[in-house]
C-alpha cells in the first residue's frame, strides 16, 4: 500500500484560481466575439477581402472588426471588453 499526501499552499490555490479565470475570461471573448460574427461569416468576409470583393467603405468597417477582435483579446486580462464598432455587426450579417 503506498501513500502520498500532497500540501496545496495559498500560492498554489492563488494560481490554479488565475489559471481558472484566464480560461474562463479566454472562453468568454471567444462568446462575445462570435455572437457578433460566428465563423462562416468571418470566413465568408475573409474570402471577400482576398477576392477585393467589398466596396471602400465595407473594407474600413472589415478593419475595424478586426482591430476589435484584437482589442478583445487583449482585454481578457481583465475583462474589460470593447464596444463592437459601428457597422461590424451589420457587415457581419450580410456574409
Amino acid at each position: 500500500m503506498s501513500f502520498s499526501l500532497k500540501i496545496t499552499t495559498a500560492a498554489d490555490l492563488a494560481a490554479t484560481a488565475a489559471e481558472d479565470l484566464a480560461l474562463s475570461r479566454k472562453a468568454e471573448c471567444r462568446q462575445r466575439i462570435l455572437a457578433v460574427i460566428d465563423e462562416t461569416a468571418q470566413l465568408n468576409l475573409l474570402a471577400a477581402v482576398a477576392a477585393s470583393a467589398l466596396d471602400d467603405a465595407q473594407m474600413a468597417i472589415y478593419r475595424s472588426g478586426v482591430a476589435w477582435i484584437k482589442a478583445m483579446r487583449e482585454a481578457q486580462a481583465d475583462g474589460n471588453w470593447p464596444d463592437v464598432p459601428h457597422g461590424v455587426a451589420e457587415l457581419a450579417a450580410a456574409f
